[in-house]
């Protein structure tokens, strides 16, 4: 009870300490001073627009008696019409604020005064003089003069109506501000500041809520925010506390298990101190040792478990490693007999500096018994292990010699199939070059026999220009069928050589990728033709690389004779071939496709396998795909995939660096 009485004190002092020096006295002290500065400075500029505007009127009247009044009275004074003088003088008077009036005449070079009105001081507020001027010659001086009095005696009197208007209106919207902010925010802040003092651990199901106000609003405020984010503070705080006692009946349920488990453990745990003194250690090592417990305490680890020549090379791997992991160490126990144990150290620190070691000793007397009844087994079997070793070398010499014959007969084959697509090459030229051969021969006989009819012409002195002209049209027609057929004839045999040339060799040089696949297909027109096959190359006509342009003829060359052989053999449908040669980053891509037949299903997935072919029999040697295969992955360090489906052609991707190194 005195506790809680303290409390309430103590909360109550707190309340009134806040009430003295509270929000809404600070908030209206603040609006009170900011309103009576800005009234302040309201009032003063309003004063000073007031002053500036009555001064303005003066000067303006002032200049109203130069242009109404100067004249009537200079021919006044001409005229020596005293009464119309003063009477003008009283209409300058009548003028708002004038305080004195003063009229001289010009007497030669001297001023005379002639008549006054008004009050005469020693200086006046606002002052002017005029010279008065009739017919062009000055007869005398008007002096005018106002005061400022009845201006500053408003502005005194209206100053204070705005400063008691404008602090009657500042205390009220003060007071109406002040009331405003405690209904809307000092209360509530009153309400979390006393829920806060109240705070404690064993009431958090207690809910924060403000007056009036139900929690979830459809618009929150700052005031619902904070409200929110407290009790969400106070749900995170009862939930870790929560936590936190189930962490901690957790952790104990952990240490009885570990203790149970050290203790019911059959390995020997130990704990030492940094310079290996025994601190603690489970009953598995009173069995296994002999001794008792407490003989075992505060002993060194090295006197109690480790034999006397062993000693000085465990204190040195411990000195240089610190700890030890699967160390055999051998021991004597209390009755003098041998035990081996395998020890490992775990080490633990208290930031750099060692606390403490656990170790772990297992007994392994019995297994290094059983090792070395297997070794003596092993050394019997040696004997029985050589000789049939001898036996099996033998064999695998037999084995390996067969393997390079296999070798050496696939590779043959590899090169038979070779030169068999270089002689299909051959074959092709061969067709291509003998129809522009033909038609550059016949060319040839026809323009000998135009100029042995020529000759006979001018022997017999026949010639005439419609001849001439006949002649020279035949002439030219003949020249430039045999110059077409003859430069089709050198580009045939001289894309058959370079395809020849690469195909023979293993040269690496920079090449014109597209240069090369046009020689390919250039090659391989003839077939083409035959097979009535449409070829469409994409390719950039600038991409060039560094690499063997054989291999790559090759595979083109193989690519094309499968698709033909196999693809579109017996195909009635239209026949095309799409090769597709791009850059895609370091890596040059060829994507080959054709809209033939397809391959089937049961030789896809080994269709780069050597002597796998759909034409076993019919003339296909199954090398093709396997030579593609090897220039691609093996010469070339690249990747090919196949994709077929029967009936919708086959694709090859092929993707090859366009670096070598």
């Amino acid at each position: 009870m005195s506790g809680l009485f303290s409390k309430t004190a103590k909360t109550a002092k707190s309340v009134n300490a806040v009430g003295r020096h509270g929000l809404s006295y600070r908030l209206l002290s603040y609006i009170l001073i900011c309103s009576t500065v800005l009234a302040m400075i309201i009032t003063g500029l309003q004063l000073a627009w007031d002053y500036n505007k009555d001064v303005t009127a003066i000067e303006d009247s002032i200049g109203q008696i130069e242009a109404s009044f100067l004249q009537p009275i200079a021919a006044s004074l001409w005229n020596l019409d005293e009464e119309q003088i003063k009477v003008q003088l009283e209409g300058i008077m009548n003028l708002p604020s004038m305080q004195f009036v003063r009229l001289k005449e010009m007497m030669g070079n001297s001023e005379v005064p002639l008549l006054t009105q008004g009050t005469q001081q020693d200086s006046y507020d606002i002052s002017r003089e005029f010279d008065l001027t009739y017919q062009g010659e000055v007869v005398g001086k008007l002096f005018v003069a106002a005061s400022l009095d009845q201006v500053y005696q408003r502005l005194i009197e209206k100053s204070v109506l705005i400063m008691v208007t404008q602090t009657i209106k500042t205390l009220v919207v003060s007071l109406c501000i002040l009331i405003i902010i405690y209904y809307l925010v000092v209360r509530h802040i009153n309400r979390i500041a006393n829920y806060a003092q109240m705070f404690n651990l064993d009431r958090l199901e207690v809910t924060l809520e403000l007056e009036g106000r139900t929690l979830p609003r459809t618009k929150p405020d700052e005031l619902d925010t904070l409200v929110a984010t407290l009790n969400q503070m106070r749900n995170r705080l009862h939930d870790e506390l929560i936590a936190r006692h189930q962490a901690a009946e957790q952790l104990q349920q952990e240490r009885d298990f570990s203790a149970t488990l050290i203790n019911s453990a059959n390995m020997i745990i130990c704990c030492m101190a940094p310079d290996l003194t025994i601190a603690s250690i489970n009953p598995a090592a009173v069995l296994q040792t002999g001794y008792r417990q407490q003989v075992l305490l505060q002993k060194n680890w090295l006197e109690i478990f480790v034999s006397e020549p062993q000693r000085t090379e465990l204190r040195s791997i411990l000195s240089a490693e610190g700890s030890l992991s699967d160390q055999e160490v051998v021991m004597h126990d209390y009755k003098g007999e041998e035990l081996i144990l395998q020890w490992t150290f775990v080490p633990f620190y208290d930031g750099h500096q060692l606390k403490y070691q656990i170790g772990f000793g297992y007994d392994i007397t019995q297994l290094k018994k059983v090792e070395r009844e297997i070794i003596q087994l092993n050394e019997q079997l040696e004997g029985k292990v050589v000789e049939r070793t001898s036996s099996l070398s033998e064999t695998n010499a037999q084995l390996g010699k067969a393997y390079d014959d296999l070798k050496q007969a696939q590779q043959t084959l590899v090169e038979s199939e070779k030169m068999a697509s270089l002689g299909s090459l051959v074959a092709g030229v061969a067709h291509e070059i003998n129809t522009p051969i033909g038609i550059s021969v016949t060319a040839s006989s026809y323009l000998q026999e135009q100029v042995a009819d020529f000759k006979t012409h001018i022997d017999s002195k026949q010639l005439s220009r419609s001849y001439l002209n006949e002649f020279t049209v035949n002439l030219d027609e003949s020249v430039l069928l045999l110059q077409g057929n003859l430069r089709r004839a050198a580009e045939l045999i001289a894309s058959f050589k370079q395809v020849a040339v690469d195909q023979s060799s293993e040269a690496r040089y920079n090449f014109n990728l597209a240069d090369n696949l046009h020689q390919v297909v250039v090659s391989l027109g003839h077939k083409l033709k035959k097979a009535r096959c449409e070829v469409d190359i994409q390719c950039n006509p600038q991409l060039t690389m560094n690499s063997f342009p054989g291999s790559f003829t090759q595979i083109y060359s193989n690519l094309i004779l499968n698709s033909i052989h196999h693809g579109f053999d017996g195909w009635d449908k239209p026949k095309k071939i799409v090769i597709k040669v791009e850059q895609q980053g370091e890596e040059v891509v060829i994507d080959y496709r054709d809209n033939g037949r397809g391959i089937p299903p049961e030789i896809l997935p080994r269709i780069y396998d050597p002597f796998v072919t759909s034409k076993r029999g019919h003339g296909g040697s199954g090398l093709g795909t396997h030579i593609i295969y090897n220039l691609v992955v093996q010469l070339l360090r690249g990747r090919i995939n196949c994709i077929s489906e029967p009936g919708l052609g086959a694709q090859f991707h092929i993707r090859l660096p366009l670096h070598h190194n």
